[in-house]
C-alpha cells in the first residue's frame, strides 16, 4: 500500500493570492517509518534536547513563533536538510504530487480546492495503475491529509470520486475514504507541507529557492511530470512552467527553475 501525505498553501478565498496548492508524498508504506526516523535524526541534530520541534516551511521561512529566535542560517539548513532527506529517500517507493489551481472568476474558494483535490485524486491513482501495469504490483492507496478548513468536505468529496469517478473516469485504486491528522503529529504531513509550499513559492512567487531541490522527486514518466499540474485560468495561455513545460518538451523543467525569486514569468 501507498500512503498519500496532503497539506495546503495558499489561501482560496482571498483574492491577494492567484493560486492555491495541494501537494504532498505518496511512500510504500514501509518507507514511512525510515523517512520519519531520518527526519527525527536531523531534528536532534539542529535542536538537541529539545522537545518535538514542529517544521512548518512558512514560519520557518518567515521566522515566525519558534522560528522567530533561530537565526536565518539555521532555517536555511534546515530546510535545505529536509529537502535532501525528501530527494534521497528510495525513488522506487516514493513520489510527489502537487496540483496548481489559478484562481478565477469562476472557479475560487471551495470550488478551487474540490478542483486541486479531484486532480491529485486521480493523478495518484494512475500512478498506482503504473505499478500494476508496469511492475506487476498490485497497490492500493490511502489518502492522509493535514487536518483543516476542509476536513468533511474533502471526505464527500474523495468519495465522490471513488465511487463515480471524474471527468477522466473511474477511481479504482483507492481503498478507504481519507484520513486527517494534525500536521504537529505527523513528520510526513510536515514534508507535505514542505512540498505544498514550496510549490506555491514557485507558481506565487517565482521563487524556485525550495521547488529546484524536490523536482525531480515528482512523478513522472518518459520525461514528464504526471505528479505536478497546472490548472490556467486561461488554458489558452502559454506557460512556461515545469509542470507544462515537461509536457511539450519532455526532460525539461523549463526556466522558471532557474529564475531568481520574484523575477517575472
Amino acid at each position: 500500500m501507498y500512503l498519500l501525505y496532503l497539506d495546503e498553501s495558499g489561501n482560496e478565498n482571498d483574492p491577494k493570492d492567484r493560486c492555491f496548492v495541494l501537494g504532498g508524498i505518496a511512500l510504500f508504506e514501509r518507507q514511512t517509518y525510515f523517512l520519519t526516523r531520518e527526519i527525527e535524526e536531523l531534528h536532534k541534530r539542529h535542536f538537541p534536547g529539545r522537545q518535538p520541534v514542529h517544521f512548518h516551511a512558512s514560519e520557518i521561512r518567515s521566522g515566525r513563533d519558534f522560528w522567530r529566535k533561530v537565526q536565518p542560517e539555521t532555517r536555511e539548513r534546515v530546510l535545505a536538510d529536509l529537502c535532501t532527506l525528501v530527494e534521497r529517500s528510495p525513488s522506487k517507493g516514493r513520489a510527489l504530487f502537487a496540483a496548481v489551481v489559478e484562481k478565477s472568476d469562476v472557479l475560487y474558494g471551495e470550488d478551487a480546492v474540490e478542483k486541486a483535490t479531484e486532480e491529485i485524486c486521480r493523478r495518484f491513482d494512475i500512478f498506482l495503475q503504473r505499478h500494476y501495469h508496469h511492475r506487476n504490483e498490485a497497490q492500493r492507496g490511502l489518502i492522509i491529509f493535514s487536518e483543516g478548513r476542509f476536513d468533511a468536505r474533502a471526505k464527500i468529496w474523495v468519495r465522490g470520486f471513488h465511487q463515480r469517478g471524474t471527468r477522466w473516469g473511474a477511481i479504482n485504486n483507492l481503498a478507504d475514504i481519507p484520513y486527517f491528522a494534525p500536521m504537529r503529529e505527523s513528520r510526513l504531513l510536515q514534508v507535505a507541507d514542505l512540498v505544498a509550499h514550496s510549490i506555491w513559492l514557485l507558481y506565487e512567487r517565482r521563487d524556485p529557492s525550495l521547488a529546484k531541490r524536490l523536482m525531480k522527486s515528482f512523478d513522472s514518466t518518459d520525461g514528464i511530470l504526471h505528479g505536478l499540474v497546472h490548472v490556467r485560468s486561461d488554458p489558452e495561455s502559454v506557460c512556461e512552467c515545469p509542470a507544462c513545460h515537461s509536457r511539450k518538451f519532455p526532460n525539461s523543467h523549463g526556466p522558471w527553475l532557474s529564475r531568481h525569486p520574484g523575477e517575472d514569468a
